[in-house]
């Protein structure tokens, strides 16, 4: 089995529900022009900590607004063993109080975010419950990490995902909760 580095996101030190066991607390501080925040920068400090020496396979994060249940933390690690240098995504069903849209759309996409667009492979995907391969990690953090800040964190990894043609999975059977609604 892989090691890998398992990290809950919570929003200025505020949990929403609790921390899954074997996951550790990566808190990502608000910026002066809220809500933007450096999440770029905890993603980076914390994969430095806790990468590990041997290095871990890869970072499985899950959003502070975000509910799974063990089986759901089984099935995509189940995912990743299976994978561990493609990027594997949990379908989410985004919200329209946190996306400021008119209905729901899936957290994942081939171009878009939408009702209607729900590939196996996707293009663009959101941290909600996804896993980060080591590969692609390191890229980021060479393109600048560091320095990205809430909202863009998420497609900019993505945008570093498809340049480096890695491959992406939906995890099927993985239905985690997006509570922001």
């Amino acid at each position: 089995m892989s090691n890998i580095v398992r990290v809950r996101i919570n929003w200025d030190h505020v949990p929403l529900i609790k921390c899954p066991p074997g996951f550790h607390l990566l808190n990502v501080l608000p910026e002066p022009e809220y809500p933007f925040g450096r999440k770029g920068l905890a993603l980076a400090s914390g994969w430095d900590q806790l990468r590990g020496t041997p290095s871990a396979a890869g970072m499985l994060m899950l959003d502070s607004d975000v509910a799974v249940d063990p089986e759901e933390v089984a099935i995509m690690e189940e995912a990743i063993h299976a994978d561990p240098l493609a990027v594997h995504i949990a379908p989410v069903r985004l919200w329209p109080a946190s996306t400021k849209l008119d209905t729901w759309v899936w957290g994942h996409g081939l171009r878009k975010f939408s009702q209607d667009d729900d590939p196996d492979a996707p293009g663009i995907f959101t941290f909600c419950f996804t896993y980060l391969p080591e590969r692609l990690i390191i890229a980021c953090v060479t393109a600048g990490l560091k320095t990205w800040t809430y909202p863009l964190v998420d497609q900019r990894v993505s945008k570093v995902a498809r340049g480096l043609r890695l491959k992406t999975h939906t995890v099927r059977g993985c239905a985690p909760v997006h509570l922001n609604y």
